[in-house]
């Protein structure tokens, strides 16, 4: 007589003709490594396929393999299982509740051994996709059974089936589920005894797909006394593409899904479905490949979920480690990529998940970006996955990834969306002032503006970390004026400065000996950020000047009304400086008052300076008690002609020196 196999493996297929034919060859004798076909069955129970699954499918296959038909049939695989697990011979019965799911060629070797370390042994394998996004997110960039179909004859998995770590990702229930509480397992393997004493599957679970009764089934197995959970090291099920009623659900539909799945959960069980953490540490078989070993090592250093102490201990020194760089398609790829592999050495996951995918959906092949997006990809199943300390970032990266492919819209709106999680972020403040007005930064204009009008002398006021100072050349006699002076950037020509405020500076007389009786070429005004303060520096300046003078006057450009307050309440800050424009149109018609759009905040260029003038400085007060209580409300939205604006164009700009006769 003979013997009866020691293990019985019960496979539920519906309506996936595409997909079974894979599933069941690799639980085939010629696939499946270090185990006999007469050492197992597989039980195939097809639940009701519209059109019925093929016979001569499972006799052309290497090893016992038996089909069971239910028709009619329920919409859960729950009676299925349990018919399954009834007919089966072997004293361990693996549940694979969806037929669609490739196996490692390990599969059954170390499930067979791992159930023969305990009298319950849990054995589980963690579940993983074809593909290098959640399929339901790889749907959106162009993902589909033929890219599928790809992706697979690329690794040749019938030969070597552990090549589907290299085209896979792993699925939400299984996110770092060496070292994490994993929800449930597509192949799991029980003894007999332990399937009795559960009384199989729970067939209340009525819902197309099951609900969550592979869940259901999961924790209950870890919830008995002497429950021993054993983790498959290096092997997997890999979800084919199909339009299942989970896996196959776009991101938006997911959640209505969770919704009736869970509410089904607590209508069963009197309680909401938590995943569960086994009473014991998992005991750990098998061998990894350098593909999963890979998946393993980052689960282990960078942890989706943050840990109270990290795998790999508290104090364990993290070096970067990366995938090697790829060659790109163009440079506007190659930044983005960059970016993305800037959040994730930063360790914001979520961040790096969604630029990555920002990436895949316009270059899907060939990008560079496919291996860092299937490590981070399980970060985020829904849009508002990530947790509200990490919203802020996740949002300025989705804008700076946006602005780098010039869609300014989308930019705009993630870097507001920034802002409402974190009111003072610089590179959000930054980035708007970018998109509002792009081109050269105001260092760059004042380098263009130094080199065209070759100053003989130049007085800043405000020097902070002399990086505007650095752009003098010789001759250029320079003097800067600041109380807290801390220059780190390197000077090239004769330079003075004096650590002490404007007002002290201008009183002391300081410029004038400097001087020695010639005209100050170029005055740059960039200290406080009060438009009282930039005025009374503006009379000061004109005072030294010549009829060929220009006076510069920084952060006239306020990009909202937080940034301009006058009491600093943000890093990014331009003050109420732009009030000083209105008055020197209004006090000043004979100046020529122009503002470039440069970002961040804008640089006016005042020509046609009088140094005899006292108007301004004998209609100070007035002119101070005018514009203080002048709300930022009465210039938003009309800051071309408040402040003159001329665009970011060395033409125009050129053109106004010009006719002074400045150049």
């Amino acid at each position: 007589m003979t013997r009866p196999p020691f293990l019985s493996v019960v496979v539920v297929v519906y309506n996936i003709a595409r997909e079974a034919p894979r599933t069941l060859y690799s639980l085939s004798a010629e696939y499946q490594r270090h185990i006999a076909a007469e050492d197992y069955e597989v039980i195939v129970v097809d639940n009701g396929s519209d059109v019925p699954l093929d016979p001569s499918l499972l006799a052309g296959l290497t090893g016992n393999f038996r089909l069971i038909r239910i028709d009619p049939a329920r919409p859960s695989p729950a009676q299925a299982i349990n018919q399954g697990i009834a007919a089966a011979r072997g004293e361990v019965i693996g549940m694979m509740i969806d037929g669609a799911r490739i196996a490692t060629p390990g599969l059954l070797h170390f499930a067979r051994h791992g159930a023969g370390l305990y009298d319950t042994a849990a054995v589980a394998t963690l579940g993983w996709y074809v593909g290098h996004d959640l399929q339901g997110w790889g749907a959106l960039a162009g993902y589909d059974q033929a890219r599928e179909d790809e992706l697979l004859a690329s690794v040749d998995w019938t030969r070597d089936g552990y090549r589907l770590f290299e085209i896979g990702t792993m699925d939400e229930s299984s996110v770092d589920g060496w070292f994490q509480a994993i929800s449930e397992s597509n192949a799991l393997f029980l003894r007999r005894e332990v399937w009795e004493a559960l009384g199989g599957v729970d067939e209340r679970f009525e819902l197309p797909g099951g609900g969550l009764v592979d869940l259901d089934t999961f924790r209950r197995v870890l919830e008995l006394p002497d429950a021993e959970l054993v983790i498959l090291l290096g092997e997997a099920t890999f979800h084919q593409w199909h339009s299942g009623t989970a896996t196959g659900a776009r991101p938006d539909q997911r959640r209505a899904n969770w919704y009736r799945s869970s509410s089904e959960y607590s209508a069963i069980r009197g309680y909401a479905y938590e995943r569960m953490w086994p009473r014991r540490a998992p005991t750990y078989i098998g061998t990894l490949t350098q593909a999963a070993l890979a998946r393993m090592v980052r689960a282990a250093m960078k942890p989706v979920h943050r840990h109270a102490v990290p795998p790999l201990g508290a104090d364990f020194d993290e070096e970067l480690w990366m995938t090697r760089p790829a060659r790109f398609p163009d440079e506007t790829t190659a930044r983005l990529v960059d970016l993305a592999r800037a959040e994730f050495r930063n360790g914001r996951f979520e961040a790096s998940c969604a630029v990555a995918r920002l990436i895949h959906a316009r270059v899907p092949h060939g990008s560079g970006i496919e291996a860092t997006l299937a490590l981070v990809a399980p970060t985020i199943a829904l849009p508002e996955d990530p947790p509200e300390s990490e919203r802020a970032d996740y949002h300025l990266a989705l804008a700076e990834a946006h602005q780098r492919l010039g869609e300014v819209e989308p930019a705009t709106m993630n870097y507001r969306a920034a802002l409402t999680f974190n009111s003072d972020l610089p590179l959000a403040h930054l980035g708007l002032a970018t998109l509002r007005m792009p081109g050269d930064g105001y260092l760059v204009w004042l380098e263009r503006l130094y080199r065209a009008l070759v100053p003989e002398s130049a007085i800043e006021i405000g020097v902070f970390q002399g990086a505007s100072l650095a752009l003098f050349r010789p001759p250029t006699l320079v003097i800067g004026v600041d109380p807290n002076a801390t220059v780190l950037s390197p000077l090239s020509t004769e330079t003075h400065i004096f650590a002490e405020t404007s007002d002290q500076f201008f009183e002391q007389h300081r410029a004038e000996r400097l001087l020695g009786g010639r005209s100050l070429s170029i005055g740059f005004i960039d200290g406080l950020h009060l438009f009282e303060q930039a005025l009374k520096d503006f009379i000061g300046l004109e005072a030294l000047c010549g009829d060929r003078s220009v006076i510069i006057l920084h952060d006239t450009v306020p990009l909202d009304k937080p940034t301009q307050a006058r009491t600093r309440e943000t890093v990014f800050h331009s003050g109420d400086v732009w009030k000083t424009v209105l008055l020197l149109k209004q006090y000043r018609p004979d100046l020529d008052v122009f503002t470039i759009a440069t970002p961040p905040t804008g640089l006016t260029v005042v020509a046609g300076l009088d140094p005899a003038s006292r108007v301004l400085a004998a209609r100070y007060g007035e002119a101070v008690a005018t514009m203080l209580e002048m709300p930022f409300e009465s210039i938003e939205g009309r800051m071309d002609t408040m402040l003159n604006l001329v665009p970011n164009d060395w033409t125009a700009v050129r053109a106004r020196l010009e006719k002074h006769g400045i150049i």
